[in-house]
């Protein structure tokens, strides 16, 4: 099972600490929210149907999709550089790698 709410972010951009922190934050926020559950944007987040408990191939390239669409949309400061994920405790957890792109 991935797990959506253990993501772990690498910014390989350099920037001030402030906006780097910023940025992750936003990213983390954008990526561990579940679509629907915004009041003030339904569309913003992971669809949860297509990732959690679909088979792992599937299940890794819906959430690849939906995490480079969504930064793209919500955060384009920011540009998905590399997803990629990894077990712990019988969990999947993806790490995503964006780059700032000094917009």
């Amino acid at each position: 099972m991935i797990s959506v709410r253990d993501v772990e972010f690498e910014l390989d951009s350099l920037t001030d600490i402030a906006l780097r922190d910023r940025l992750i934050e936003n990213a983390a926020t954008i990526l561990t929210t579940l679509k629907g559950s915004v009041p003030q944007d339904r569309a913003m987040g992971l669809a949860a149907e297509e990732i959690i408990g679909r088979n792992l191939v599937i299940a890794k390239g819906a959430y690849s999709i939906q995490a480079i669409e969504q930064i793209e949309q919500y955060e384009p400061r920011l540009t998905v550089v590399q997803i990629s994920f990894r077990m712990q405790e019988q969990k999947i957890i993806p790490k995503v790698v964006l780059a700032y792109n000094g917009s």
